[in-house]
């Protein structure tokens, strides 16, 4: 049996921490990771004091690994003058949130604040230091986004018509963003410092503790013996990683790395095998309880219970992954797909062992049981985490080289933790100040208006079709937490406004700006996916969209059939969600071309076109593809048998 803490003994730091730079960047990735445990347990601060700590501690850390997050540091910032600029930054941005936490009581409690000289300096560069973090640790699209909107701020004036407004000052933009609970300390970097970090320090030490090795070993258990099991391993572990990380492309690194060439040396095109992986961890977002902290984001929005989201979100998950389950069989079927050789699945008393299984397990009752008892997600957090160290010490006994392995475990998963703190800090706070300069402006209101002109003209399917394209374009490379905010803060007013409910409005944008992941031009997961299948982006592109073929259809389900989350009579909750694994299996069925058989081209349009249909919510339409799922399945399972059976007698006549 391999020991948890071997396994936990991976290189899960995401930055050099040896030396007296890395040092220095563990202490301050210790003290952020002990910051959010400690107040998720015993209470936060005022939330301006806890919002700037939170960004000045995660800026701080940036700078100072400022383009060494995936080893030791080149170029121009291996330079002594780098250095000297990376700790300049970070000594920067640290004393500017330690003026921010100075001024708690004047900021908050003042009405109208008028920004000195200094101050407007300060904020300027605070501005400019979360751009650049937010560009070297997530890419360009967030940053020219804020950009953006920061020149539509200053120079709306100069725009005629319907796109234009008044203007604002630099002096009462800065004051706005700055010295102000709306701008940068606003909702949305409050959710970054309050419930995602706590989130992802819960999900890292899961991982170093283990957990990464026992959702890989319990995925081989579930469906490494059946056909194509590489790709259904693949589904299963992208679904439990991406739950826990939040991140599309981060869950592509992860599991990928050993999916992919599993399923190319299994016999699966590289194509596909990388279209399994991008897809499936494209959904783990859509996965609860957790959701990549997606659920905790909707519940602060609408103002419900976490534990609403959490429930609304069980019939479209599991809608989602059973279409890419089924397109996966087919698949295997018609290409006749080996499953892992039975080497390679581990035995289940090595799996089910309480050494590696209990830390895991028993972390994840204590997490959901405070949750569903009541208790805040911060607060449920804080128990899992301690549960989980004081388990996974447990368990190495009293040996004392056994406990500094353990001990280094944990302080690897601390420093995986900041790492990823700083990545979702830096493009959240971007985030924030890009949904603040929409607020300030109006522009997110006459967008609003552009998708209910839509609708009034072509009616509610014209308008949510209208919206889901906004929130698409809207996403595209953007992580999860920051696609679905934009998104939000445009779509779900008009579509509130439209008629729907506000849970179904923000289920509706949330997995519509999901789907940029994998809708081109710019598919983030399929990108990272075709890196480590060695193959063009474009062929895993297409075979990626056909397997999540329900994950576009399911935003009109929501909007025509809200049943599916759980808004309806228990028939109806299950009349929805039995029409939606229908649909599923319709819609594998015509993108994989196969079932038992091939299926003719104009059959499988005339099958996809009755599960689209299904959406609908009309009951003869409901009626039509029972039918046609059933008269696939008999015609092919007789004409299966009707081969098999002239494959016998042809066997027997030439015996």
């Amino acid at each position: 049996m391999t020991d948890i803490a071997a396994d936990s003994e991976t290189d899960v730091a995401p930055f050099e921490t040896h030396g007296v730079m890395g040092r220095i960047v563990l202490l301050l990735s210790l003290v952020l990771v002990g910051f959010h445990v400690f107040t998720a347990g015993f209470g936060q601060f005022q939330p301006l004091v806890q919002r700037s700590l939170h960004v000045g501690l995660g800026l701080s850390i940036a700078y100072l690994t400022l383009g060494v997050m995936t080893g030791r540091p080149r170029g121009f910032l291996a330079t002594r003058f780098g250095l000297v600029l990376r700790v300049a930054g970070a000594l920067l941005a640290g004393g500017i949130c330690l003026y921010v936490v100075s001024q708690e009581t004047r900021i908050t409690e003042s009405f109208m604040i008028v920004a000195s000289p200094g101050e407007i300096a300060a904020a300027v560069a605070l501005i400019l230091l979360v751009l650049v973090a937010a560009y070297r640790t997530t890419g360009m699209a967030l940053p020219i986004l804020a950009v953006a909107a920061l020149l539509y701020a200053l120079f709306g004036d100069m725009i005629g018509g319907k796109w234009g407004h008044t203007g604002f000052s630099l002096t009462y933009v800065v004051e706005y963003l700055f010295l102000g609970t709306e701008g940068l300390w606003g909702l949305v970097t409050g959710l970054s410092a309050n419930l995602i970090a706590i989130f992802i320090i819960f999900g890292s030490m899961l991982i170093a503790t283990g957990g990464a090795r026992s959702f890989m070993d319990i995925a081989l258990l579930v469906a490494g013996r059946r056909p194509g099991g590489a790709a259904k391993v693949a589904t299963v572990s992208s679904a439990l990683f991406g739950m826990l990380n939040g991140a599309a492309v981060a869950n592509v690194a992860t599991t990928g790395n050993f999916t992919i060439p599993a399923m190319k040396r299994l016999g699966y095109k590289p194509s596909f095998a990388g279209a399994v992986e991008a897809t499936a961890s494209s959904g783990g977002q859509l996965t609860p309880p957790i959701m990549g902290a997606g659920a905790f984001v909707m519940a602060e929005l609408l103002g419900v219970p976490y534990l609403d989201i959490v429930y609304a979100a069980i019939i479209p998950a599991f809608l989602f992954f059973a279409c890419v389950w089924f397109s996966v069989d087919i698949e295997a079927r018609r290409e006749g797909m080996k499953p892992f050789d039975a080497g390679e699945v581990p035995e289940l008393r090595d799996v089910l062992h309480p050494r590696r299984i209990l830390p895991l397990a028993l972390t994840l009752v204590v997490t959901l049981g405070a949750m569903f008892a009541g208790r805040t997600p911060t607060l449920a957090a804080f128990y899992g985490i301690v549960t989980n160290i004081v388990l996974f010490l447990a368990f190495g006994g009293f040996d004392a080289r056994e406990q500094l392995k353990r001990l280094r475990a944990l302080m690897d998963g601390a420093v995986m933790a900041a790492g990823s703190i700083l990545s979702i800090l830096a493009l959240l706070v971007c985030a924030q100040i890009t949904l603040s300069l929409i607020g300030l402006t109006g522009v997110g209101i006459k967008l609003s208006e552009s998708i209910m002109g839509v609708a009034a003209n072509g009616g509610l399917l014209a308008g949510t079709a209208f919206a889901m394209i906004v929130a698409l374009i809207l996403g595209m490379g953007m992580p999860t937490t920051a696609a679905y905010l934009l998104a939000a803060a445009v779509a779900a007013p008009a579509l509130i406004q439209l008629g729907l409910d506000p849970i179904v409005a923000h289920f509706f944008v949330f997995y519509s700006a999901l789907l940029s992941a994998l809708t081109p031009p710019v598919c983030t997961a399929v990108f990272a996916a075709s890196v480590i299948a060695r193959t063009h982006w474009w062929p895993i592109c297409l075979d990626s969209m056909r397997l999540a073929a329900m994950k576009y259809l399911l935003p009109f389900f929501f909007v025509f059939r809200e049943a599916v989350l759980l808004r309806g009579s228990p028939a109806e909750i299950a009349w929805a969600a039995l029409m939606g694994l229908v649909a599923s299996i319709l819609l594998a069925i015509a993108t994989g071309r196969f079932y038992l058989r091939p299926v003719p081209a104009p059959l499988a349009v005339l099958l996809g076109l009755i599960g689209v249909a299904v959406a609908s919510g009309l009951w003869y339409l409901d009626v039509l593809a029972i039918l046609a799922l059933a008269a696939v399945g008999v015609t092919q399972h007789m004409a299966e048998a009707r081969g098999s059976a002239a494959a016998r007698e042809q066997t027997g006549t030439h015996g």
